[in-house]
């Protein structure tokens, strides 16, 4: 029996077991998990693994088709509700075996649509396949909080994004490393050092898309036709998410990709989203002082302010307001090193208007006399430190004057 639970972090690794191992809330032993259950994260370089050499694997590593029976998300990973984490799910789905099925948490539907986190009916409404004479659902309220989702009669429609670019640029590089002629160690070696720089991208791109769509929908709403304009490094993997997402109308915009990229990751990109969003988006490579922007209903900035420095920066910004239509939304995505590089951010932004700041752990705003509840206790300390000392959060200026 192959059993994997995926966890944020090897220090969270404890309390998820102990959500699913709880007697108190698994009191049938519905969804309780082997005791040999393999443990694995986002950001293990621990490679070369099998399921029973107790280390920590990496959750991104390739796997089998049907190699698992069953996949649980601890309760640290907050999977996001959106195109990127439906089109995730769907990847998982394709490495349990008949039978075996997805174990996750799920919120109650109004602190779900609040935090952006799934919840039982938002599972139903995407993945939902009932037996056709027994009427039996492929998802099932195992106990409060944990429902299981299993391949049904029908196999749900694929869901392009950046999600499916993953998994299939991930065998691609195993591919080519099982075919070369070198030793096992050589292979290692080169695997981590292509492997782990696209799985980093992946996963800042789950966070990115999930609070993007969140954002766009609260301040433009779900129906409204947008347009967007977005400087990273991200190789236009955002802008692709959001114009393939059906939970928003992103009608199309261009990337600007600063800095020195990957020219392997740059083709794979351009090759597997030229089909599915065509002429209505561009991406562009450069240095920041190229980037030339269109007029946009939407800018956004991520992970660039310590790459470029603050008077470049700066630059940037006011490039962005300056081509932002009227009632458009700015929004930064910075991870700062300290507080005085937040505080620099901050008040960069203030002369724009006034600044919101959004959890980049549950997808929602942050007010000051409002706590954020999560099932996972580390993870509610995490979401107080983010609170006060806004390293990792979303800023967003919109545009009334």
């Amino acid at each position: 029996m192959s059993q994997v639970v995926l966890h944020l972090g090897e220090e969270y690794i404890q309390e998820d077991l102990e959500y699913y191992f709880s007697g108190e809330r698994d009191k049938n032993n519905q969804v309780r998990p082997d005791e040999n259950i393999y443990s694995m994260t986002p950001d293990s370089h621990h490679l070369q693994m099998d399921f029973s050499d107790k280390k920590v694997g990496n959750f991104f590593y390739p796997v089998l088709p049907q190699a698992l029976d069953k996949i649980y998300i601890g309760i640290s990973v907050s999977l996001f509700a959106n195109h990127w984490g439906a089109s995730f799910l769907l990847e998982l789905m394709k490495h349990v075996q008949p039978g075996g099925a997805i174990i996750l948490p799920v919120y109650p539907e109004g602190q779900a649509a609040e935090k952006y986190y799934w919840s039982r009916s938002f599972l139903e409404n995407i993945f939902l396949s009932r037996e056709r004479w027994t009427g039996f659902s492929n998802i099932t309220a195992e106990n409060d909080g944990v429902m299981s989702l299993r391949v049904g009669r029908k196999w749900p429609k694929p869901m392009p994004s950046s999600a499916e670019w993953f998994f299939k640029e991930r065998a691609n590089l195993l591919l080519a490393h099982l075919g070369a002629d070198d030793s096992s160690q050589d292979i290692s070696t080169a695997l981590q050092t292509q492997f782990i720089p696209i799985t980093d991208l992946a996963w800042q791109e789950y966070q990115l898309s999930a609070l993007m769509e969140k954002i766009i929908i609260e301040f433009h709403g779900k129906d409204k036709k947008v347009t967007m304009q977005h400087v990273g490094q991200d190789y236009g993997l955002l802008i692709n998410d959001l114009v393939l997402s059906p939970f928003i109308q992103l009608e199309g915009g261009q990337s600007w990709c600063v800095g020195q990229m990957s020219e392997s990751i740059r083709n794979s990109v351009e090759q597997y989203f030229a089909p599915h969003t065509g002429e209505c988006h561009q991406t562009h490579y450069g240095m920041i002082d190229q980037v030339q922007l269109n007029p946009a209903s939407i800018m956004c900035v991520s992970h660039l302010f310590d790459a470029v420095g603050q008077s470049r920066y700066q630059a940037l910004i006011q490039q962005m307001w300056a081509a932002l239509a009227h009632h458009g939304i700015l929004v930064v995505k910075e991870h700062c090193v300290d507080e005085h590089s937040a505080q620099q951010l901050d008040m960069m932004l203030a002369d724009l208007g006034q600044v919101h700041y959004y959890s980049s752990i549950a997808a929602t705003a942050i007010q000051d006399k409002v706590e954020i509840s999560q099932y996972s206790l580390a993870v509610e300390e995490n979401l107080r430190q983010e609170k006060s000392n806004k390293l990792n959060v979303f800023r967003v200026v919109q545009k009334t004057a």
